[in-house]
């Protein structure tokens, strides 16, 4: 099993919904014994954790703040955005590009492409099979071409499934030369694991994050239930691939 399959395994058992769930079922079937009371009464108090502190908030808030955009570039040689955040299957049945999360990131990029005109603008995220365009191609220049980007303005790479592949095969395509200024366009939350891994690589890139779910500062009250623990899902993910990445060495 490759790192990809393995990191998608492993996280349907260690997502923090997931986690709950497991907990309830747990307790259910070991209701007639004390471990059973306790995993039961576990579950119960992370359900009303989230029902009213914001923990999803918090967590996606630390994410957030470690990068922000900076001034505007004189030059840019290149933007590299990062794919994610887009349904396919919203285009093929209703033949209109969907989008989950990743609208600000089409939508920086645009701007960016529009504001420098010279730079490579390059879309990485596919579904690794090499015969067919993969969906968040597909959607991606969907979207492109509705807000009127030029044909043939983007690069397209369409093999990467995870960040480490997004910057090792977008690397092999444009090949970026020392001194030239590359922005990566990527959600905030997913920001520190991308620059983590650009450094990995060598490869110098200004941090340009979209997407903010959080302000600069989050309070003590937080967003509906359903919201609050998919934020959290979102976090998790983050930081447990964070230290994933570090301790395989796709992350400096």
């Amino acid at each position: 099993m490759d790192f990809f399959a393995l990191s998608k395994s492993f996280w349907f058992f260690a997502a923090p919904s997931h986690v709950l769930i497991w907990l309830l079922l747990a307790g259910l079937a070991l209701s007639g014994r004390l471990i059973g009371k306790i995993l039961l009464a576990l579950a119960a108090l992370g359900f009303l954790l989230l029902l009213f502190v914001p923990l999803g908030d918090w967590a996606i808030n630390r994410l957030e703040n470690q990068y922000s955009r900076g001034p505007w570039p004189k030059h840019v040689d290149g933007v590299l955005e990062l794919g994610g955040g887009f349904s396919p299957a919203v285009l093929q049945s209703r033949g209109i590009p969907g989008a989950d999360t990743g609208e600000g990131r089409i939508v920086a990029t645009f701007e960016l492409a529009r504001r420098y005109p010279t730079a490579r603008i390059v879309f990485t995220g596919g579904t690794g099979d090499p015969g067919n365009s993969p969906p968040e191609i597909t959607v991606a220049k969907a979207i492109f071409d509705q807000l009127g980007l030029k044909p043939g303005r983007v690069i397209y790479e369409g093999r990467a499934r995870d960040t480490w592949e997004n910057f090792i095969f977008s690397r092999d395509l444009v090949k970026p030369q020392p001194g030239e200024t590359w922005l990566v366009v990527t959600s905030a939350y997913h920001m520190p694991r991308a620059m983590a891994v650009a450094r990995r690589l060598g490869w110098k890139v200004q941090a340009w994050p979209s997407d903010y779910l959080t302000a600069v500062k989050s309070g003590w009250f937080g967003e509906d239930f359903d919201v609050n623990l998919d934020r959290l899902d979102l976090a998790a993910h983050e930081w447990v691939g964070l230290l994933v990445y570090r301790l395989s060495g796709r992350a400096s």
